[in-house]
Order: C-alpha cells, then sequence, then structure tokens
C-alpha cells in the first residue's frame, strides 16, 4: 500500500522530470510488464533491484533499452541485448525492454518471440495511444529510438545515448557494463577462476567458466589499451607462460579458439 501511495505522490511532479546522467532513479519508478514475467506482480519497480544481489551473490547493473516496434534500428540492436544478457547475467546484468507504438507490425509479445528474448519488456503504451509515458519522457526526453540507459548498483544513472552505434558501439557499450559490474564492490568482483582463457569470468548454469570470442575481445582491448591488466589476466591470459601479456598472446588464444580448444 504505501508503495501505490508514493507512486501517486511521485507520478504528480515526474511530467516536468528528466533524468539524466548523475541523477537516480527516484523510488516508485516502474512500468506494466507485458512480455517475460515471470512473477506473480503485474508491473516492475526499477528500486526493486536496489542493493540487492542474483542468485551468484552479485550487485544489479541495469541496462534499459527504449524502443518502438516500427523502429528498425531497434531492430538491429536488439540481438545484442540478448547476446549481453546471456552472457552477463549471472554477473549481475539486468536488461529491460520499454516498449512503445506496438502494432506496427509488432505486439510486445511478438517482439519477445520474434527475437527469442528471455529478459522482461515494459508496457510503455498500456492504452496504445503511443504518446509516451513519464517513465519514458523522464529517461528519453528526445524521444529517439533506440534510446540506451545504464543503471549501476545504487539506481545512479551513469549512461545514457540516443541511436544505435553500430557493431563497434554495441561493444563500446557492453565495456562500459563491464565496468560498472566490476566497480560496483566486492560482491560485483568476479572471482579470478585462474583458468587460461577466462578472461571476463562469465560462467554458465553448471558454474564452469565460459571461454569463447567475448574474452578473446576482451583480451585484446586490454593488450591495446593498456588498462585492465591486472594478477588475475596474468594468469589467465599468459598463454606463453613468457610473464608477459601482449600480442603474441592474443595470437595464441584466437588459434587454441578456432581450433576449438574450449569447447564444452
Amino acid at each position: 500500500m504505501h508503495r501505490i501511495i508514493f507512486f501517486i505522490l511521485f507520478l504528480s511532479n515526474l511530467n516536468s522530470q528528466e533524468l539524466g546522467v548523475g541523477d537516480t532513479i527516484p523510488p516508485g519508478f516502474g512500468l506494466t510488464w507485458c512480455a517475460n514475467n515471470f512473477t506473480d506482480y503485474d508491473s516492475l519497480y526499477f528500486d526493486d533491484y536496489n542493493g540487492t544481489i542474483n542468485e551468484s551473490g552479485k550487485h544489479h547493473v541495469i541496462w534499459i533499452m527504449l524502443f518502438t516496434s516500427w523502429c528498425p534500428y531497434c531492430e538491429n540492436e536488439v540481438p545484442y541485448t540478448q547476446e549481453f544478457y546471456e552472457i552477463y547475467k549471472d554477473s549481475g546484468l539486468v536488461v529491460l525492454g520499454i516498449g512503445a507504438d506496438w502494432g506496427y507490425p509488432y505486439f510486445c509479445d511478438e517482439w519477445a518471440e520474434s527475437y527469442g528474448l528471455s529478459y522482461p519488456i515494459l508496457d510503455n503504451d498500456e492504452d496504445g495511444d503511443g504518446d509516451g509515458g513519464n517513465e519514458w519522457n523522464a529517461l528519453n526526453p528526445n524521444n529517439i529510438v533506440p534510446h540506451n540507459v545504464i543503471i549501476n548498483h545504487n539506481m545512479e544513472i551513469i549512461y545514457s545515448s540516443s541511436g544505435f552505434p553500430g557493431e563497434d558501439g554495441m561493444y563500446a557499450l557492453l565495456d562500459f557494463i563491464r565496468n560498472a559490474l566490476d566497480e560496483c564492490g566486492p560482491q560485483c568482483i568476479i572471482p579470478c577462476s585462474g583458468i587460461y582463457g577466462d578472461i571476463d569470468g562469465t560462467a554458465g548454469s553448471n558454474h564452469e567458466p565460459i571461454i569463447d570470442i567475448m574474452d578473446l575481445l576482451r583480451l585484446a582491448d586490454i593488450v591495446e589499451s593498456g588498462e585492465g591488466l591486472n594478477e588475475c589476466i596474468e594468469l589467465t591470459g599468459d598463454f606463453t607462460d613468457d610473464g608477459i601479456v601482449n600480442i603474441v598472446d592474443l595470437f595464441t588464444f584466437a588459434s587454441m579458439l578456432s581450433e576449438g580448444v574450449f569447447d564444452n
């Protein structure tokens, strides 16, 4: 009951409120589920993730994609959302889609099914008028789609950008997400397995490391920039055992991946 009362009061001033980088998501901020609802509730409130941890003991970082059913650039972006979600959900990543203008051509459940999405889709246009709700206007005041927002474990917006950035831009966004997961405190830090190739620390449902192209890309970023090199990377990325992580290790890692050395 207290949440309902607060939500009514909150809506009275949300219409004029814009939320950008550095702002905190206020309590009562949420929308109605329309696809992939595995709960007993009709609505999802963002502050349910505030300071909470997942089954793996990791704090949550939220990535929101705002989109419309008619937007071709949204269709270009949405496969990345599912790909990154599957890789990093155990590390604390929460992906939420906020959709509007349903029926041109997709309805909510059709959107989720067509792109094989398993994360929640929220309905910004429950009444079907397509005029954009309070939450949409607060996060995306310019009404440009797709629009991406990243919220850290303290409910602070740390990233907000409109438009599909292309493949390179999506992987740059992924780096931003990974940094947010790494920076959210001891419970978000992925323990070092010490296994060759386990660069990003992702694991499957059996808790075994997933070693794939994403690890290679992460190691390439580290070698190129010199940032992120630590004791764990020196263990998992030094394929030549010479005490140095460099481009030779990248080529060795790439060859091992192509040969299926890490296939389960």
